[in-house]
């Protein structure tokens, strides 16, 4: 139980950095538009979900709680960068971000989170930006939580006529973790002291970007269910499925699916390491599927010894 609880605000850290990084000043430059969130990856995809499976052994006492990670994609791909308050340049490389998560727990489950990030190459104020979340999740299985997440276009110095945030385009997500019956879960265990933990969620989120009308939309409705399997307490392994409702809300970055899995330390001032793949994934048989592994993330990660 102890490490549980050591776990819980490195894991709530940990995914809330995978999801930091995503491209720090827009998707492809493909998307090149002035409509709030069309430059950005989409918001949910991107980090609710994962943030969600970070939170999900959350438990530690400490009110602060932070991390430094350095994140890398494993290709080369064509980015929107900002170069100015009204400019921007179109620039094929491999994306890797530098990032800075602090998290405030001041109260039983309730916590707030925000993660700072800026490119390694191409660092000014204009392609550093922000991601935030806050509500309530309780880390013990058979809990309810409820969270708001905002991974879009979020800048401290907004370019144009751009805000600084734009709100409406988070995601509201109430979700249920479990674990499975004691019946089926020692038989899917490698060895004692494994642990696997479920969810099922709904996420809402009141505005976002769709392609193909080339405008906001509102009411997008995701389903989401997967499991996490723990081995030896530090060696992980994630996925989670994903269902909309109304299929034209699918963007073709909002995968059918995510996974991850890597190496989390549990002590502040320790090291994890992780791969995540989030972005279009598809099933197989479905219109431009894929799951290429060279599409996912790397993310080194320090836990900051306070």
């Amino acid at each position: 139980m102890q490490n549980g609880r050591r776990a819980g605000w490195q894991s709530g850290v940990l995914l809330a950095l995978s999801a930091a990084a995503w491209p720090a000043s827009g998707a492809t430059a493909s998307k090149g538009t002035d409509i709030p969130g069309a430059n950005e990856e989409d918001p949910i995809q991107a980090g609710v979900f994962t943030t969600r499976w970070g939170r999900l052994f959350s438990g530690n006492k400490d009110k602060f709680s932070g991390a430094l990670s350095f994140s890398s994609g494993l290709q080369e791909q064509w980015l929107t960068i900002p170069n100015g308050s009204e400019s921007a340049q179109q620039k094929k490389k491999i994306n890797q971000l530098m990032n800075l998560s602090l998290q405030y727990s001041p109260y039983s489950y309730w916590f707030a989170n925000i993660t700072l990030r800026a490119p390694i190459t191409d660092t000014s104020k204009y392609t550093s930006d922000f991601r935030y979340s806050f509500g309530y999740d309780d880390w013990h299985a058979n809990t309810f939580s409820l969270v708001y997440s905002n991974y879009g276009d979020n800048h401290l110095f907004p370019s144009g006529n751009k805000r600084r945030t734009y709100f409406e385009q988070g995601a509201f997500t109430f979700a249920y973790k479990f674990s499975l019956p004691k019946a089926i879960e020692p038989h899917l265990l490698i060895q004692k002291g494994d642990s696997i933990v479920c969810q099922v969620g709904y996420s809402w989120v009141p505005r976002y970007y769709s392609l193909a009308d080339n405008d906001l939309q509102s009411n997008k409705n995701v389903f989401l269910g997967g499991c996490g399997y723990t081995f030896k307490q530090h060696f992980f392994v994630r996925a989670t499925a994903f269902w909309f409702p109304q299929s034209e809300q699918q963007q073709p970055w909002n995968g059918d699916f995510s996974y991850s899995f890597g190496y989390a330390g549990y002590t502040p001032g320790s090291f994890s390491i992780q791969y995540a793949n989030y972005s279009g994934t598809r099933y197989p048989g479905r219109s431009s599927s894929n799951a290429k592994f060279r599409e996912g993330t790397i993310s080194l990660i320090w836990f900051l010894p306070f």
